[in-house]
């Protein structure tokens, strides 16, 4: 009985492939963006430094994106520039480190007006370190099972990664399959 249910288990596996995955929730990365919270940066020679505000960061996600989203403000003198930023983000998984990186695309912000550029700041500098996470690889490479007829090894091997943007969610799965 136990050996015809693996057999079936096991030739279903191999024909259908599995998937395992992690799921990144829009309120885990704003949780994470609230503690990080507002900058205040001074940039430039002392005594002729602009400050630059980066407020209110957040993250948006929706099928088949996602969006950072924050208010940056340039101060310097009388020039007072203030800037809504919606950036995308680019989900990267590099599967040697089983990491999951979200990362804001074209992350510098540049603050000019009538043709004239005051100054740029990379956004990527203040919130991307955070913005890692483990991925979906199992630790194990093969499973071991034990029968009737003694121990089977049923490798897994992992055919591509998939990554998916949902409603309020990222996900990031690994297409398995038993050999």
């Amino acid at each position: 009985m136990h050996r015809a249910f693996l057999f079936i288990y096991i030739i279903t596996s191999i024909i259908s492939a599995s998937e395992i995955s992690i799921s990144i929730s829009e309120d885990l990365v704003n949780d994470y963006l609230k503690i990080i919270g507002n900058h205040e940066v001074p940039k430039g020679p002392k005594g002729d430094q602009a400050i630059w505000s980066i407020k209110d960061p957040k993250v948006n996600f929706e099928y088949g994106s996602a969006d950072f989203l924050t208010t940056v403000t340039f101060k310097k003198g009388k020039i007072n520039i203030k800037k809504n930023v919606k950036k995308k983000i680019f989900v990267e998984y590099s599967y040697d480190n089983n990491q999951v990186s979200l990362l804001i695309e074209a992350p510098v912000v540049k603050m000019e007006r009538k043709g004239t550029v005051y100054g740029k700041i990379d956004l990527s500098k203040f919130y991307q370190s955070g913005l890692k996470f483990h991925g979906p690889k199992p630790k194990e490479k093969f499973l071991k099972l034990k029968t009737s007829k003694g121990k089977i090894k049923v490798n897994m091997n992992i055919k591509n990664s998939i990554i998916y943007f949902e409603e309020n969610v990222v996900r990031v799965a690994l297409d398995l399959e038993y050999i």
